[in-house]
């Protein structure tokens, strides 16, 4: 007589381990359906983000757990979500945002908005709800980059005006750039800043937000300060650039965002090497090219297809492996220089969304599941444990 019922599945589950939390999935409260009948067991598994990178592994192994057991013919394995915030966090600004990341660098023209943008659009794929606020008041790309022009709609709140995100590839946006015209700057002083920063957080319907990015102005300045100053932050990102006085201006970064009692979420190395390949005709294999490179020669050789193929690290290499090193906090991306990135912003489709299965758009992939990790296992407080 086949012992098959819910506590044997459960059991079974208990076998599972979350690499992160260290702990079973059914002691962490992740499967809240169970349920057995005759031979076929359905179960459902609630996981803290849809962007964990290991989803489809702790699906693998729990079905194998299940089909493991003598008597079971189908098994219905259903993976869902839930994003959890910060516990024991006040917020008065923006109580539908279960987080809220600063992605910022200690210096300007590292690619902090290429990052923002494809992180953002990255997170958006797996299905969770995703917001990007651009602070850089000064410089606002995240329009041209998103594709997305004309100043945001209003409409009425319980009597209180409010503007309308603009959205597109599954991202709620909202920038200073949406409220003036292309060519007008913005000369703005640092209490300005900061109120623009609060209305932002205050008016405008962001609805219920998985994840709000919020992409900083470089450096150390107003905009950080007040962003810290008015919502608790589930931590930042930093992006760098391989080469020492990028990585030098990081290290200001940090000691400001530890000042304001903010975790540094990862570091994303951009410009990490341009990859550079070629094809010689007629060429044959073992046989090499010289490549002129910064004024060195390289000598490489030929593969049977006649190829050839080396990284030049314009920008150095090894930098942002040392600060993360030095500072004790995780790379969660290094990305290399790539023509189509530079094309897909200047034409409003990152590259994560032109050309989701390339190289590039792998690495933001990587580095999105990255982010939401570190920021799950931050956040994580146990779950009730299905009785």
């Amino acid at each position: 007589m086949s012992n098959l019922n819910r506590e044997a599945v459960l059991t079974a589950l208990g076998r599972v381990q979350d690499p992160d939390l260290h702990k079973d999935i059914v002691t962490l409260g992740f499967v809240t359906k169970c349920e057995v009948e005759g031979t076929q067991v359905s179960v459902v598994i609630n996981l803290t983000t849809p962007a964990c990178p290991v989803k489809d592994q702790l699906k693998a192994q729990a079905e194998a757990e299940i089909r493991s057991l003598p008597g079971v013919t189908d098994v219905e394995i259903e993976m869902t979500a839930v994003v959890r915030g910060q516990e024991g966090a006040p917020r008065e600004l923006a109580k539908t945002i279960q987080n809220i990341i600063a992605i910022s660098s200690g210096k300007g023209g590292v690619g902090k908005s290429t990052v923002s943008v494809n992180l953002a659009c990255a997170l958006a794929k797996t299905g969770a709800k995703v917001g990007l606020l651009d602070c850089d008041i000064y410089g606002p790309d995240i329009p041209m980059m998103m594709g997305l022009t004309g100043h945001p709609e209003q409409t009425e709140v319980d009597g209180k005006p409010m503007l309308t995100p603009k959205e597109r590839h599954g991202v709620k946006t909202m920038s200073v750039g949406y409220l003036l015209k292309e060519e007008q700057p913005a000369v703005w002083r640092g209490p300005m800043v900061h109120k623009l920063i609060e209305q932002f957080l205050s008016d405008v319907v962001w609805g219920d937000l998985d994840y709000l990015l919020v992409d900083m102005p470089p450096g150390t300045g107003d905009a950080q300060l007040s962003l810290a100053q008015l919502v608790p932050l589930t931590g930042a990102v930093l992006v760098t650039t391989p080469q020492a006085v990028a990585t030098f201006d990081v290290t200001k970064a940090i000691t400001m965002f530890k000042q304001v009692n903010t975790e540094i979420l990862g570091l994303v190395e951009n410009m990490a090497g341009q990859s550079i390949e070629g094809l010689v005709e007629g060429g044959q294999e073992g046989q090499t090219v010289r490549l002129a490179v910064g004024g060195q020669e390289e000598v490489l050789s030929i593969d049977s297809e006649g190829r050839f193929r080396t990284t030049i690290d314009i920008f150095g290499r090894g930098g942002g492996e040392r600060l993360a090193a030095r500072f004790g906090f995780p790379m969660i991306g290094q990305l290399p220089l790539d023509p189509s990135v530079r094309v897909g912003s200047d034409g409003g489709e990152p590259v994560i969304i032109s050309s989701p299965e390339s190289p590039l758009a792998m690495r933001f992939t990587e580095a999105a599941g990255k982010l939401a990790q570190r920021i799950a296992v931050r956040s994580f407080a146990s779950l009730p444990v299905l009785d």
